[in-house]
């Protein structure tokens, strides 16, 4: 059977962007499926459709998924447990505020911790003094590449941590040992459970309880409980080796050099062609798509996958837990990770409880990636939609942000089209 005419009508439209304006748009992969025509799937600018990209914050639902399967395996799932009490994550004991941070609060970005901000903004640390000039530490070593002057963000500012009496590059450092100095040394800037504040220091922590909870690197622990049984071979989060054997016993997935050939470059659409102030380049100047020597896994925004991989995702939390007749998530994590919780999130993806003027309906849950990748979810539809769109583009984000421009491809071209051709095809 042959693909529907209304989705070979989206697949056009998004490839006039592309000619329009491939410096905007110079590669994409995207799909939607419904129950009745299955998995649909379009590529530009040459892209093939396994092409595999980063797809940036949108990894914070696949962390909070292996918080909650850790919990559910320790026999405590409850999001409404507080972190201090949990093992390995003592560091909140000795702050009031922090004492009263729950698990929910970190999914939910509730829990008052900062955001990504200037130096000069940050709290004072060992690593950073906010009244004086940009930290520089010699000794730490760029070999991963340099620090940013913005904090709150390791993966991408590759800020300094303190880490065994020195301040170390993020990236050179396991998620234990970031996370312990974020847990160390970042209060709340609101009180727990008040109001939604993203900020990628949530995740990382939360990585943390995964790992002190399980054993095992975050990042091994997705690929054998969740990648694994959903069949998701192209979903990792570590792409190199970094030369340390004990340290890559513990984080590296295998991943193969025939995936690392299919994962996407990153295009600057940067205002001035430069690399986002905000965003700590590679050793060469430029992002490391590799993520070479990396010792911090990147749980909050670092995850790599296809566009068939994401959908596998989507429709198990569609399916309510199952892929085909088995069962890979429980109803109970399930419900957490699509259920509004307030705020306008869920535990997993960001909720709207109305329509968009790009056509979503009503109660559809969503997540974007900074690097231009997007998925929603319309559960509650007599046809449930799933829709994925990934490019590979890197704009400003803190100064002189740009994303509108780079989104244009997605919400003026390519969901209206979904929207409007699904709604046409049922009259």
């Amino acid at each position: 059977m042959g693909e529907p005419v209304w989705w070979d009508r989206v697949v056009d439209e998004v490839r006039a962007a592309h000619r329009n304006d491939p410096a905007n748009l110079p590669g994409a992969v995207f799909a939607v499926e419904t129950r009745s025509d299955g998995p649909l799937v379009g590529t530009v600018g040459d892209w093939p459709p396994d092409k595999i990209c980063e797809i940036g914050t949108m990894s914070k639902a696949f962390t909070a998924t292996a918080v909650l399967l850790a919990l559910q395996e320790r026999g405590r799932l409850d999001v409404e447990a507080e972190v201090w009490r949990l093992p390995g994550m003592e560091a909140y004991a000795w702050s009031p505020v922090k004492r009263q941070i729950r698990v929910r609060h970190l999914l939910q970005h509730t829990s008052g911790l900062p955001t990504i901000q200037h130096y000069t903004k940050s709290p004072r640390t060992p690593c950073n003094d906010p009244d004086g000039p940009l930290p520089h530490c010699p000794e730490a070593g760029t070999e991963l590449g340099p620090t940013s002057a913005w904090t709150c963000y390791p993966g991408g500012t590759n800020e300094y941590v303190f880490v065994d009496g020195r301040c170390c590059p993020a990236r050179t450092q396991t998620v234990e040992q970031v996370s312990r100095y974020f847990m160390e040394y970042y209060e709340p800037l609101t009180a727990p459970g008040t109001e939604y504040l993203y900020s990628p220091i949530n995740h990382v922590v939360a990585a943390r309880i995964v790992e002190m909870l399980s054993g095992q690197s975050v990042n091994l622990f997705v690929k054998e409980r969740l990648f694994g049984p959903l069949g998701m071979t192209d979903s990792f989060f570590v792409a190199q080796k970094t030369g340390d054997v004990l340290l890559d016993q513990r984080i590296d997935e295998g991943v193969s050099a025939s995936q690392r050939s299919r994962i996407a470059d990153v295009t600057l659409i940067t205002r001035d062609g430069a690399m986002p102030p905000e965003v700590a380049p590679g050793p060469n100047g430029g992002w490391d798509k590799f993520r070479r020597g990396w010792r911090y896994v990147f749980p909050d925004g670092g995850m790599y996958t296809t566009v068939s991989d994401l959908l596998t995702f989507l429709r198990v939390l569609r399916d309510g837990g199952y892929l085909g007749s088995r069962r890979v998530l429980s109803p109970e994590i399930v419900r957490l990770l699509v259920e509004d919780h307030g705020f306008g999130h869920t535990l997993g993806f960001g909720y709207r409880r109305s329509g968009t003027p790009y056509g979503q309906g009503r109660d559809t849950l969503e997540h974007l990636g900074s690097k231009m990748t997007y998925c929603w979810m319309e559960l509650r539809s007599e046809e449930p939609l799933l829709g994925v769109f990934f490019s590979q583009r890197l704009p400003n984000i803190a100064v002189n942000p740009n994303m509108g421009t780079g989104m244009k491809a997605i919400f003026r071209v390519f969901v209206p089209a979904v929207c409007a051709g699904l709604k046409e095809s049922r009259q």
